[in-house]
């Protein structure tokens, strides 16, 4: 049986009880999929009136976090994308967290182009072609092609037929698109060579033809200039 806790005595009451049951389910007090205790034993747990829990259940299942069922109260079990999402909310995003993601989003292009070269399809092969069109015209007319480059990494994403590892990726992706961005910034800033038309094409090529080393060796040397442009970034940054 759980604690008697400290009475509430300040505040919307439904609205403290409501985040101290969040509190209890980010701790992994209450599991995702477990029955909450029932209204009487929160109530007396917490010293506050059945109404009150109750005002504070319709409220969690408002917001999705618990459900309804048979007429008990059960914590949502998420689904991969929203534990996905949870995740990326933890995170913050200094250059540790940034540089350590960018080692993880390496290890899984790898990865992703050996199970695109297997599933790719003839229409995402275009599709990939027609990004990397762009980013040749963007780029060529003075712009940031980040934002091409970060689409033709998702469409190989897509490519692999694997929701989870797709969902994965997205986070990483997500969580580096603005240092991304000031990447590209920094290294066309400090006359580096931009070679991001060259080396997407090339590893489209290798896809094309079904070469799946070619593909990986191609790709983890793009992600090696990546890091390195990401190191730059924050190297400048201290400097200013």
């Amino acid at each position: 049986m759980a604690a008697k806790e400290k009475p509430i005595k300040k505040g919307k009451l439904s609205e403290i009880v409501v985040e101290r049951l969040n509190a209890r389910i980010r701790s992994g007090e209450l599991m995702s999929g477990e029955r909450l205790p029932t209204e009487r034993t929160l109530a007396e747990n917490m010293g506050v009136s059945r109404t009150v829990i109750r005002e504070a259940i319709r409220i969690m299942v408002d917001n999705n976090v618990l459900e309804l069922r048979d007429g008990c109260s059960y914590v949502r079990q998420l689904s991969f994308d929203e534990i996905m999402s949870n995740i990326s909310k933890t995170i913050i995003p200094d250059e540790v967290s940034m540089m350590e993601i960018q080692e993880v989003r390496a290890v899984l292009e790898g990865y992703i182009v050996k199970k695109a070269v297997e599933n790719i399809t003839e229409e995402q092969i275009a599709r990939l072609q027609e990004g990397i069109d762009r980013m040749a015209q963007v780029m060529a007319e003075g712009g940031n092609g980040s934002i091409q480059e970060s689409d033709f990494h998702k469409g190989l994403a897509e490519a692999t037929g694997n929701s989870a590892l797709k969902s994965i990726y997205m986070l990483c992706e997500e969580l580096l698109s603005s240092a991304q961005h000031n990447a590209w910034r920094v290294a066309r800033a400090i006359g580096a060579r931009i070679t991001a038309v060259e080396e997407h094409q090339a590893i489209l090529d290798a896809i094309r033809s079904r070469d799946k080393n070619r593909a990986e060796m191609l790709i983890q040397a793009h992600m090696d200039y990546a890091c390195e442009n990401l190191r730059r970034m924050y190297e400048q940054e201290k400097t200013e």
